[in-house]
């Protein structure tokens, strides 16, 4: 299992999620100074035998303009960075009649079909904001936890807080991000993933050892 640490920062009008440590080291490697600093970082725990604490986790970056229905995404796929943007109006959900208790919120259960796979997300109508994490938006109240195709991917609130922290002003790096389709850029983070590479020099990579059973968190590119 894999786990990653991300943050939804939200209101009534638009959200940002994204990967706080990632969106900190992109900053750095943006300027000559900060890369410096970051190989320096890097170096002195490899030398020391230890595990660099500052390393680059998800690239995945989703804002939503809540009023506009659209959806931006941008990801990093075979090494190149490319971003898209959707509608919203492709959740189609559910709501049934569960409740559960999450962070000390009232949460009813909401499900839907999304670009390949069935979605069950708990939401929390005490907390007016139509959004969720990654992509998930669109009902009632704030987005807690979801879970699909029983667990395959699941997303978890850990904490809840106002804060005045603004939205970032720049996804460093994506400004030279090459604009392209959903489903192109899901086939090629599939082949990096699943075909041999062949570097500069001429030699062959085999492809990723990937976990039995995995694929993409959309599968409907296939």
């Amino acid at each position: 299992m894999v786990t990653e640490k991300m943050l939804l920062l939200a209101n009534s009008e638009k959200s940002h999620y994204y990967c706080p440590r990632s969106l900190l080291v992109d900053s750095m490697l943006s300027t000559p100074e900060g890369t410096v600093k970051f190989n320096s970082m890097v170096e002195a725990a490899n030398a020391a035998g230890e595990r660099p604490a500052l390393l680059p986790g998800s690239r995945t970056y989703v804002i939503k303009m809540l009023g506009e229905g659209q959806i931006s995404h941008y990801n990093e796929s075979a090494g190149e960075l490319g971003h898209y943007d959707e509608k919203m109006d492709e959740q189609n959900w559910e709501i049934s009649d569960s409740t559960k208790t999450i962070l000390g919120y009232e949460c009813i259960l909401a499900e839907t079909n999304y670009h390949g796979r069935h979605w069950k997300a708990w939401f929390a109508p005490e907390i007016p904001i139509l959004d969720g994490p990654w992509k998930l938006c669109g009902l009632p109240g704030l987005i807690l936890s979801a879970d699909a195709d029983n667990g395959k991917y699941h997303f978890e609130a850990t904490g809840i807080e106002t804060t005045d922290q603004p939205f970032p002003a720049k996804l460093y790096g994506h400004e030279l991000s090459v604009p392209t389709r959903r489903k192109d850029m899901l086939k090629t983070k599939w082949a990096f993933y699943t075909e041999p590479t062949i570097e500069e020099d001429g030699s062959v990579s085999p492809p990723w050892p990937l976990a039995e059973g995995y694929d993409l968190i959309e599968t409907d590119y296939k």
